[in-house]
């Protein structure tokens, strides 16, 4: 609370004392989640990118295929850029 001279009670942060709740912070899980989850996107991206840009270049062959395989390999090598990070961090 706030005192008649203007200052504030020591240890409570403002918001606690106007009864609101503390922002929640990402507990270390969710962060490690989100990252994989970032990984496995960026993979997917560049495998389904890549894939479109193959099936332009080859017109014989089928561009849902391609780009379905190109989605597959890409969501693989999102996993193993992660596990490299994560031997790099040594997790």
């Amino acid at each position: 609370m706030q005192q008649a001279d203007g200052k504030q009670e020591e240890g409570k942060q403002p918001d606690e004392q106007k009864g609101g709740k503390k922002k929640e912070e990402f507990t270390p899980a969710d962060k490690r989640f989100a990252g994989t989850l970032n990984y496995l996107a960026r993979g997917i991206i560049l495998g389904g990118s890549l894939a479109l840009i193959a099936s332009w270049l080859l017109p014989e062959v089928d561009m849902g295929r391609l780009i379905s395989l190109g989605l597959l390999a890409g969501c693989l090598a999102g996993v193993t850029m992660k596990n490299i990070n994560d031997k790099k961090q040594g997790r």
